[in-house]
C-alpha cells in the first residue's frame, strides 16, 4: 500500500518545508500541509532546484485550498460568456448550477464556468475532479499538464496514435546519478513518449514496492520525461488519503496492478530512435495557449484566487473532465 509515513504539521495554507532527499539525493521532496483541512501536497523537483520545488508545494497546497472550497453559489459576477457543462462533457450529468468567473488565456475575455470543472476535492456533485491543470509551477505549465492528460486519456481509450518506448535512453533524459540510484533502490523506471502538435507528451512508470504512473508535456522527449519522472516520484511519497476518491482508485489500481500497465503499454510500444530522444525543440513556453486552443477549439480559462493569481486552467474540449462512477477493467491513470 502506498507510504504512511507522518508528516509535519504546518498551520497555514502557504505553509511548506522539506520532506526528504531520495535517490542519493539526485531527487529532493517538499511538503505543503493543512491538517485540519486533510489536504497534503508532495513535489518533487532534480537536485539544485530545492527552492524551486519548496516553492512549487506551497503553490499547489494555495490553489488546492482554494479550489476545494469554492462556495457553491454564483460567484461569477459580471461575465462576457457563459460555459456550461455540455461545452467540457460531451453527455453532461446534471449541473448543480453553480458558478466562478474565469479569464481567457488568450482574449482576456471574462467567463462564467461550471464550478464542477472547477473543484478538485469531492463534492456533492456528478462529475470527478480534476486535478489537472491546478496552478504551481506557472500558467503555461498548467496548461500542457491539461494537454497531457487529454492525450494520454484519449489514446488509452484508443491506442491508434504510436506509442515509443525511451526507456533505453533515461541515463539520457534524467540527470547524472538518478539512474544508478533508482536501480540501487530496487526501483524500476519505465518511459514512453507520445507526440502531440507542438509537444512531446511522456509517460512514466517507477515501480518496485508498488507502482506509480505520471505523465506530462514537454518542449522535448527530455524535458516531458523529467517532468513525468519527478510527478511520479512525487506520487509514491503522497499519501492516498489526501486525494480525491477517484484519483485514489486510480493510483490504487495503478499501485496493485504494475504488471498489467506494464504490459499494456510495452505490447502496444515501439522502440524510439537516438534522433528523437536527442532534439532541442523550438517550442517557446508562451505559446501553450495557441497550442491549446488550437487542440480543443477555443482558448484557455483561468480560474483566479485573486487579481494576477490563477489556481487552474480549465481547457472546454478536452477530455479529462468527465462523468463520475465510470469503470473499466484496466482504467487510464490519469487525470
Amino acid at each position: 500500500m502506498a507510504p504512511t509515513r507522518s508528516w509535519p504539521v504546518t498551520r497555514a495554507p502557504d505553509a511548506a518545508g522539506e520532506v526528504a532527499d531520495c535517490l542519493g539525493g539526485a531527487v529532493h521532496l517538499a511538503y505543503a500541509e493543512l491538517p485540519d483541512a486533510g489536504l497534503a501536497v508532495i513535489t518533487a523537483g532534480f537536485a539544485g532546484y530545492e527552492a524551486q520545488t519548496v516553492a512549487r508545494a506551497r503553490a499547489r497546497l494555495r490553489a488546492l485550498h482554494h479550489l476545494r472550497t469554492l462556495p457553491g453559489g454564483d460567484q461569477a459576477g459580471d461575465v462576457a460568456a457563459e460555459l456550461r457543462l455540455a461545452d467540457f462533457l460531451a453527455d453532461p450529468p446534471e449541473s448543480v448550477r453553480a458558478s466562478v468567473a474565469g479569464v481567457g488565456l488568450l482574449s482576456g475575455k471574462r467567463y462564467r464556468l461550471p464550478v464542477e470543472v472547477v473543484w478538485t476535492g469531492d463534492q456533492e456533485c456528478l462529475v470527478e475532479p480534476a486535478t489537472a491543470g491546478v496552478v504551481d509551477h506557472g500558467v503555461p505549465e498548467a496548461i500542457a499538464d491539461v494537454l497531457a492528460q487529454d492525450v494520454v486519456i484519449r489514446w488509452w481509450a484508443g491506442p491508434s496514435r504510436p506509442l515509443l518506448r525511451v526507456s533505453a535512453y533515461l541515463d539520457r533524459l534524467l540527470p547524472d546519478s538518478v539512474m544508478a540510484s533508482a536501480g540501487r533502490l530496487g526501483l524500476r523506471v519505465s518511459a514512453f513518449v507520445l507526440s502531440a502538435p507542438g509537444a512531446r507528451i511522456a509517460l512514466v512508470v517507477v515501480g518496485g514496492d508498488g507502482a506509480t504512473l505520471a505523465v506530462a508535456a514537454g518542449r522535448t522527449v527530455k524535458a516531458a520525461v523529467g517532468e513525468a519522472f519527478l510527478r511520479a516520484m512525487a506520487a509514491k511519497a503522497q499519501p492516498w488519503s489526501t486525494l480525491p476518491l477517484a484519483d485514489c482508485l486510480r493510483r490504487f489500481a495503478v499501485w496493485h496492478r504494475e504488471g498489467d500497465y506494464a504490459a499494456y503499454l510495452e505490447g502496444r510500444a515501439a522502440d524510439a530512435g537516438p534522433r528523437l530522444v536527442d532534439e532541442l525543440g523550438g517550442l517557446r513556453p508562451s505559446s501553450w495557449p495557441e497550442i491549446a486552443a488550437r487542440r480543443f477549439g477555443h482558448e484557455p480559462v483561468a480560474v483566479e484566487a485573486g487579481p494576477g493569481e490563477a489556481v487552474k486552467v480549465v481547457c472546454p474540449g478536452a477530455a479529462l473532465y468527465r462523468a463520475a462512477g465510470a469503470a473499466t477493467p484496466l482504467p487510464c491513470p490519469t487525470p
